[in-house]
């Protein structure tokens, strides 16, 4: 749980009985302001329903959501980072965060700034027995932290299109984990198991599995200790921003305008090919892996992760020794709702 966050509404939408339930809960706090960021039809309506006095969103919004506010806010584009587009309604509230909108240098072609300022934009809270775990875990794996340097591979991801070919990811967990400074960890949720399996075998203890271990927040920890995070456009890849933790993405189906790494410290591979940013969860011209992933080699990206080590992280402990923004003049209650099935499944595709 974060510091910022008061409370977490959880519905079961697989169960429509309790809807009514739920905004019985809902509408019994009698909230001032409700905000929808995610602007869907669904959204909209809880929203409307919740009795907020000010019910917020952007117009024109996906499906409609817009007939359920009394405030609109008209979004300046859509051709902007998520995180941005969230933004513009932070300010409608009157909200301001030095360093909004964030200069991603990967979206000019400029080199990564190893000085991240996600942990200050993203603040996460790993609890103690977060930290506790991740640190056990890496002493019992013999992890060095004055000669060695871990690199994180998180090979899955919920869009089949999304996925770069699991035989490449084991080529390149076999090179970097030939080196004696590096150790290689592979983390994802229960889901990249299947990949994680092909990874490793025959690697001996040269790769090492943290897939399934940790909660959110423990990958969270385990990302603070990691030098570098190769991963596509998955929500690891997020949780990593938010650390400041460097990485090389791979992107094709999905545009890095839009939903790419919210950060300086990142490298983004994007081949641009013709059909790319196509945006679907398969490959419309039933490719398997899609060219536009298919076409990154194995070279480039561990190329690319040489890069980021020489460039070196900032030393980071601990997400405790991270700076907490300080409290707003105005006391204000945060809550956010969540569907509970689709929350629980972000979890397990987030999790190491």
């Amino acid at each position: 749980r974060q510091t910022w966050l008061d409370e977490v509404i959880e519905h079961d939408r697989r169960n429509v009985r309790t809807f009514a339930d739920f905004i019985r809960r809902l509408r019994q706090r009698q909230w001032d302001v409700a905000v929808d960021f995610q602007g869907l039809l669904r959204s909209g309506l809880v929203t409307r329903l919740s009795g907020a006095r000010r019910r917020i969103g952007f117009a024109p919004s996906k499906e409609h959501a817009h007939w359920f506010y009394n405030e609109r806010v008209r979004l300046t584009t859509w051709n902007q980072h998520a995180v941005d587009r969230y933004y513009e309604l932070a300010q409608h509230l009157g909200a301001s965060l030095p360093g909004m909108p964030l200069a991603r240098p990967y979206m000019t072609g400029g080199p990564p700034n190893p000085e991240s300022i996600g942990p200050q934009l993203f603040p996460v809270h790993p609890t103690d027995e977060d930290r506790r775990q991740v640190q056990d875990w890496l002493s019992a794996q013999g992890f060095e932290a004055n000669r060695q340097r871990l690199v994180a591979i998180h090979p899955h991801a919920r869009r089949t299109a999304n996925l770069w070919p699991t035989e490449r990811f084991s080529e390149l967990a076999r090179q970097l984990a030939a080196r004696d400074d590096l150790r290689v960890v592979l983390i994802g949720g229960p889901a990249a198991s299947g990949m994680c399996d092909q990874i490793a075998r025959g690697s001996g203890d040269r790769i090492w599995r943290a897939d399934g271990r940790f909660s959110m927040l423990g990958s969270a920890e385990l990302l603070s200790h990691t030098a570098v995070m190769v991963t596509g456009d998955t929500g690891p890849m997020h949780l990593a921003a938010a650390v400041g933790t460097p990485m090389v993405t791979l992107f094709g189906p999905t545009d890095p305008m839009r939903t790419g790494p919210y950060c300086t410290n990142a490298v983004v591979i994007d081949k641009r090919i013709p059909c790319g940013h196509c945006k679907g969860k398969h490959c419309p011209r039933h490719l398997d892996p899609p060219e536009c992933l298919e076409i990154i080699t194995v070279s480039e990206v561990a190329a690319a992760v040489e890069r980021q080590l020489a460039l070196g992280r900032p030393l980071i402990s601990t997400l405790t020794t991270l700076p907490v923004p300080e409290p707003a003049s105005e006391s204000i209650t945060v809550h956010t709702i969540q569907p509970m099935p689709s929350t629980r499944r972000r979890e397990e595709s987030s999790a190491a």
